[in-house]
């Protein structure tokens, strides 16, 4: 009995120094992670995926995988990854203005022409937009209905106007500040498939973007992405609404904001007819976030609707089709969003009373701010046909600026 109690006791006294020598190590081990207890870090081991890579499955935590989660300094916040930081609000303008004819009817008188006039100012192509380029240049994105081919055919569609420019007048736009044009309208195919493609080549070859007529324009600018869309009433069909709904969605898929631009309404008629006002307000119950209008060559009211603008006319700019149109009142809308992680979070609309020409006797083809009693009369005139709209501005909904 005593010899038992001996080994016991020797027994007992040979784990106390084995267990006093790992402890002096200072390293206890539990299944695959280690954890010092003099430093008070954690260690896990590397799992070595790569970056924007998922592992295939995670494997259950047990009680030492826990140990091993615990921050390497428990006193710091942890990081932020890219996808968990919040983005700093980014401001987005985008500049909208109207009928840009740049070119002329070959039946016109030379003239006064637009020919004429960019013969006479030394074939400058920055004469035209000179007086509104500042704007244009301090904006994200220039947005014009380009109603126009330009192209050299010859063989011409069975109407009465036929527009078409020299293709080197593409430089105008360029010169302009202008990147984006719609290109859904009646003038598009003025010179048939020839100088519809034409135009898509002088287009591509300058870099400027277009939309409609079946094509998305996409601008990226600050981070943010703007995708626009384009119809015209001269080939829209009885589906309008269902392709409207379907390029809405498709677009959104990849924008930020989405820009609706519609060629529609009645020729000098200052308020918009039904179908205006449906598929503007369609296009913004289905997602757009600003509606365009153009055609009357006379300048319409302005909506918001459900927060959103939508402008049914905006009139002549600089335009080619006409020596000295009776009604040269036009303006340049302003749409300022506010976006933040991809989400718009605020959105005021901004107007420039223009005149389509510098001077009042003639079209010199160089759109031109407005001052005093004209300027007046221009917002005037766009809040009362406003105020004959549902959801008609009023002058606490935009800014009038000079």
């Amino acid at each position: 009995m005593k010899i038992f109690k001996r080994v016991i006791v020797l027994l007992l006294v040979f784990l106390l120094v084995i267990v006093s020598r790992v402890y002096d190590q200072g390293i206890w081990t539990f299944g695959d992670s280690k954890i010092s207890d003099t430093s008070g870090e954690a260690q896990t081991e590397d799992h070595n995926f790569q970056s924007g890579q998922k592992p295939d499955a995670q494997p259950a935590k047990g009680p030492s995988d826990h140990l091993a989660d615990i921050p390497t300094h428990p006193s710091s916040s942890p990081e932020l990854t890219p996808d968990q930081t919040e983005e700093l609000p980014v401001e987005i303008r985008i500049s909208f203005a109207g009928d840009c004819t740049l070119g002329m009817d070959e039946t016109f008188t030379y003239e006064n022409s637009f020919q004429h006039r960019y013969e006479k100012v030394g074939k400058d192509p920055s004469y035209f937009f000179r007086n509104v380029k500042h704007i244009f240049e301090s904006d994200d994105l220039t947005f014009v209905n380009l109603e126009t081919t330009f192209t050299k055919a010859e063989k011409k569609a069975n109407k009465r106007f036929r527009f078409k420019g020299d293709p080197e007048y593409v430089n105008i736009l360029l010169k302009g500040s202008v990147e984006m044009v719609n290109i859904a309208n009646n003038h598009i195919y003025d010179y048939l498939e020839q100088g519809f493609k034409d135009t898509l080549q002088t287009l591509n070859d300058a870099g400027v973007l277009y939309s409609g007529e079946g094509y998305i324009a996409y601008y990226e600018v600050k981070g943010v992405t703007i995708g626009s869309i384009g119809y015209s009433y001269s080939s829209w069909t009885a589906e309008i609404k269902d392709d409207l709904k379907n390029d809405i969605e498709e677009v959104r898929k990849n924008a930020d904001i989405v820009i609706v631009s519609f060629h529609w309404g009645i020729e000098r008629d200052y308020y918009p007819n039904a179908v205006q006002l449906e598929l503007g307000r369609l296009s913004i119950d289905l997602g757009a976030d600003v509606v365009i209008g153009h055609h009357p060559h006379v300048i319409q009211g302005i909506d918001k609707y459900k927060g959103k603008y939508i402008v049914y006319s905006l009139g002549n700019f600089c335009f080619g089709g006409n020596r000295n149109p009776a009604d040269k009142d036009t303006f340049i809308f302003q749409n300022v969003f506010t976006v933040q992680n991809g989400e718009i979070i605020d959105n005021q609309g901004l107007v420039y009373p223009c005149s389509v020409s510098s001077q009042t006797n003639v079209n010199d083809y160089q759109p031109t701010l407005l001052k005093g009693q004209d300027r007046e009369r221009v917002i005037n005139r766009l809040l009362e046909y406003s105020s004959a709209l549902k959801y008609g501005i009023t002058e606490n909904d935009v800014t009038f600026l000079e």
